[in-house]
């Protein structure tokens, strides 16, 4: 996710720079260009909440499939547990098997 977090960083320091330069226009008394710059302010913040809104969405599935790999890998392990138990007790009543038909 690091392209995200630059992406959303990058968002930030543009708010930011939009805002100084809305200021700037306000001040110098600039209503048209501040007003453009107050709409494209805007637009940039909607846009970093929604980028704000899915990172925190994309890491909530992030924790999410972590755990759920953790819980396959345990189960997966016990399976191993479980499979080999049961292959040593097929190869002994095999053996035994076979001992019985020999006699």
């Amino acid at each position: 996710m690091p392209n995200l977090d630059e992406s959303v960083a990058r968002l930030g320091r543009a708010v930011e720079q939009l805002t100084r330069a809305l200021e700037n226009g306000s001040a110098k008394g600039a209503a048209g260009p501040a007003g453009g710059l107050a709409e494209s302010l805007r637009t940039v913040q909607k846009e970093r909440d929604g980028l704000h809104a899915d990172l925190k969405s994309l890491r909530a599935e992030h924790r999410k499939s972590g755990t759920a790999l953790r819980e396959a890998q345990e189960n997966y392990a016990a399976m191993q547990v479980v499979s080999e138990a049961v292959a040593g007790r097929l190869d002994g009543a095999i053996g035994e098997l076979k001992i019985l038909l020999s006699e």
